[in-house]
């Protein structure tokens, strides 16, 4: 018998929505749903990832602050239409839990971004990734989740997310949390849906690989 993993599944369903959910992605001002994390952007010029960048709003938000931003994303509707948005960002297609590209270009990085992603991976997958993610981060570097909590409205297939069990993934992969946050969503249909996020920051430590 053949499963589909999580992830797999949503990329199918994002590659037929691309066109639709671009403008609503696009609509979200990026200085009020990064408030709660906000303070902990670099300032000075740094290598930022941007995992699951969708239609690349933040990796856009990036570049505008000064940082070198390697934007990724597996789905093909959204990816083409962020290439066309800016020519600052290195666009990388790639996925979840392995990022198989990026690993392979031995790059590492100061920040590392995913929001909104983390949902859309099931416990195995996310058991995968949290090694990979610390494999692509620089030393001290910040590993910034916003963990969307709730219903997907779109039909998305989504996972319950445990901020405890998440943290501590990352902690086994050799990350220390900096920051945790709950919030509500900015988004008014979402609240209604009894969407929230938490923000989990996480620093990579010193001689964990």
């Amino acid at each position: 018998m053949t499963t589909t993993s999580g992830s797999a599944a949503a990329i199918a369903l994002y590659e037929d929505r691309a066109d639709m959910l671009a403008a609503r992605y696009d609509a979200v001002p990026n200085e009020r749903f990064y408030a709660p994390v906000r303070h902990l952007i670099p300032m000075r010029p740094s290598r930022v990832a941007d995992i699951g960048t969708a239609t690349g709003r933040d990796a856009r938000w990036f570049a505008d602050m000064g940082h070198s931003v390697v934007a990724v994303d597996p789905v093909a509707g959204f990816l083409d239409r962020a290439r066309r948005s800016d020519t600052r960002i290195d666009w990388v297609r790639d996925a979840l839990p392995d990022l198989p590209r990026l690993v392979e270009r031995g790059e590492t990085f100061d920040f590392i971004n995913l929001s909104g992603v983390w949902q859309h991976l099931d416990p195995e997958e996310c058991a995968r990734a949290a090694p990979v993610l610390r494999r692509i981060a620089a030393p001290s570097a910040l590993l910034n989740l916003a963990l969307r909590i709730g219903p997907s409205p779109q039909g998305l297939p989504v996972f319950p997310i445990d901020p405890n069990a998440t943290a501590g993934l990352f902690t086994q992969a050799g990350f220390e949390e900096v920051l945790r946050a709950e919030v509500e969503s900015t988004q008014e249909a979402n609240r209604a849906a009894g969407v929230r996020w938490t923000w989990l920051v996480l620093r990579a430590k010193e001689g964990c690989k």
